[in-house]
């Protein structure tokens, strides 16, 4: 009778090492599902970083643009100020403004257009 039960036996304990060997597979395989997500997980706190980093990059420059269409460069009044002394530099010395003959309203005419190029030049700088 024993000799009967052995054949049973050996495919209990292979059912059994088989049901090991598929729960070990199991175990890995979850280990490294894990692994993956954590690595996913890292991956995406990196690029909200990144994101809200980007974002607060984009507001300055926002905010660096629109100062400077505004006329305010973090000087405060400078722009203005420049913009004031650029219109009376206009009002004084435009050759349209200024008599004098021909010859003279062409020479003026052109010694303001030297100024005003470089007025231009250093308003768009600043």
């Amino acid at each position: 009778m024993p000799h009967d039960l052995l054949p049973y036996a050996v495919l209990f304990v292979l059912l059994l090492l088989g049901a090991y060997i598929y729960y070990l597979a199991i175990r890995s395989r979850e280990s490294a599902l894990t692994r993956d997500l954590r690595k996913c997980e890292i991956a995406l706190e990196e690029a909200e970083r990144s994101l809200q980093n980007a974002s607060v990059l984009h507001a300055n420059e926002v905010r660096r643009i629109k100062a400077g269409r505004t006329g305010t460069n973090g000087n405060g009044n400078t722009d203005a100020k420049f913009r004031r002394a650029k219109s009376a530099f206009a009002r004084l010395f435009h050759p349209d403004v200024v008599g004098g003959d021909a010859a003279e309203r062409e020479i003026r005419a052109e010694m303001f257009k030297q100024y005003w190029d470089e007025l231009e030049r250093i308003e768009h700088s600043v």
